[in-house]
């Protein structure tokens, strides 16, 4: 590996770099920086200063893990103009930068390629996506930029983060991995409750006219994340109880992003992270019931209006999921589309069910179900592939460790919320951060990988 020396430029510079990685300060300083455009509304400020700091991370820290937090971070301030990301167009030029310094980075610090036992399903995710529609879906649709964004973000592109983070952390380091990784997580988290609160006080003219939840825009990518890292905030109340309030926040945020995957999901991950604190041993058994007799006192006295106030403003309140919604329609058209086109599907850019779902500009016609978007967009072959993909994963969270534990209740959140979302079928971050946990868990668990070739 190539190494600056201490009295260079780079060195030194390199050498403080690390240093700021390796403190608290890191993570506040990423947090405050996406704060400023989460508060002013304004994406522009923090877009630029989250890609310089992601390509400065890149040019003078060896961990590649210290520059995924700013690139992760960009994708949060979309919640911002979720109709309307062109106005991230402005900022397509920092896309230069950060790839700028991924090349000096990659160039600077020199590793062998090496693989896990994950390369086979991301592989085989891969070739299915690629051939999916093949014979069926319109050669304009399967080369529109759109169709290619997904195809390959959620193939190749996965398979090459992977090889590359795998190779990353080959490198030796002086922090706790997962340690690191929940940190990571937590601190995504807190930028969508953020996200959430922000909205709340630019808006609260609105909302204290009716008490009643408004149909926030981003509310199923919101449920998404808060559902997805939720864990890392349990994780955290494992090593300082006074992380407790921050489980109130998270909660918060997920009733009143009004998502009724957050509401229903978000409520399983809190009973799994109180279960996995007793088993622990960071909180008494008791403890454990007495916050479940508080929240069923709470609901006793104060569920009807909890109920109005988040169901109030939905046209239907009768109903958890409307008869009507056009989501029990889609998963008839998912079933249809893989009847018909039962080998390759019909593809991941194709646009036959936009009658259904039209989504915001930069989003593919959703099926808004892991399972059917699989059958729908490649057939037979996606399924066989996404089988292999999940085996390996489910074998690597067998083994008794606290990373499968906290890494299977990350992938059960963002499988679950993949049920009625688009989820895991949106290459950034989710897909992304998926393969960055598991490529963190193959390393704790698996160790060193196998060279797929050596440097001379």
């Amino acid at each position: 590996m190539t190494q600056s020396t201490s009295g260079s430029f780079w060195g030194r510079v390199t050498e403080k770099t690390e240093y700021f990685w390796n403190t608290d300060i890191y993570f506040a300083l990423m947090l405050a920086v996406t704060a400023v455009s989460m508060l002013t509304q304004n994406v522009i400020p923090s877009t630029v200063a989250l890609a310089v700091l992601c390509a400065w991370m890149l040019v003078f820290c060896r961990d590649i893990l210290a520059a995924a937090l700013p690139f992760l971070l960009i994708f949060l301030l979309s919640t911002l103009q979720y109709e309307d990301l062109s106005v991230f167009l402005p900022c397509a030029p920092l896309a230069a930068l950060v790839i700028g310094g991924l090349i000096v980075h990659l160039v600077r610090w020199k590793k062998p390629a090496v693989a896990g036992h994950s390369i086979r399903g991301l592989l085989a995710v891969s070739v299915a996506t690629l051939l999916g529609g093949v014979g069926f879906i319109p050669a304009s649709q399967y080369f529109s930029p759109l169709s290619i964004y997904y195809t390959l973000g959620l193939g190749l592109g996965l398979l090459a983060v992977y090889l590359l983070l795998r190779a990353e952390l080959e490198l030796p380091r002086s922090y706790d991995l997962l340690c690191r990784l929940m940190q990571l997580l937590y601190t995504i988290g807190l930028a969508m409750v953020l996200a959430v609160g922000s909205y709340y006080l630019h808006h609260w003219a609105e909302f204290s006219q009716c008490w009643e939840l408004p149909g926030i825009s981003y509310r199923n990518f919101a449920a998404t994340i808060l559902v997805s890292t939720l864990p890392a905030v349990f994780y955290m109340v494992g090593q300082s109880r006074r992380h407790l309030f921050t489980v109130l926040l998270w909660c918060a945020a997920m009733f009143f992003s009004g998502s009724r995957s957050a509401l229903l999901f978000g409520a399983v991950m809190v009973l799994l992270g109180f279960v996995y604190l007793v088993k622990r041993n960071y909180l008494p058994l008791w403890s454990f019931f007495v916050i479940v007799a508080s929240v069923t006192v709470i609901m006793a006295l104060f569920g009807s209006q909890i109920y109005d106030m988040f169901f109030g403003a939905r046209g239907d309140p009768d109903h958890f999921i409307s008869p009507t919604e056009e989501r029990w329609l889609l998963l008839d058209r998912g079933f249809a589309d893989f009847f018909n086109h039962p080998l390759l599907g019909i593809g991941l850019g194709n646009q036959k069910n936009i009658d259904l779902f039209a989504g915001v500009p930069g989003s593919m016609v959703f099926y808004h179900n892991a399972v059917l978007q699989v059958m729908g967009s490649m057939g037979i072959v996606g399924v066989a592939a996404y089988t292999l993909l999940l085996g390996d994963r489910l074998r690597l969270l067998l083994h008794d460790r606290e990373a499968c534990y906290m890494a299977g209740m990350y992938y059960l959140g963002m499988l679950m919320v993949s049920m009625t979302n688009p989820g895991l079928f949106c290459p950034l971050p989710n897909a992304a951060l998926t393969v960055l946990v598991f490529t963190v868990l193959e390393k704790c668990v698996d160790g060193p990988a196998a060279a797929l070739h050596r440097r001379k």
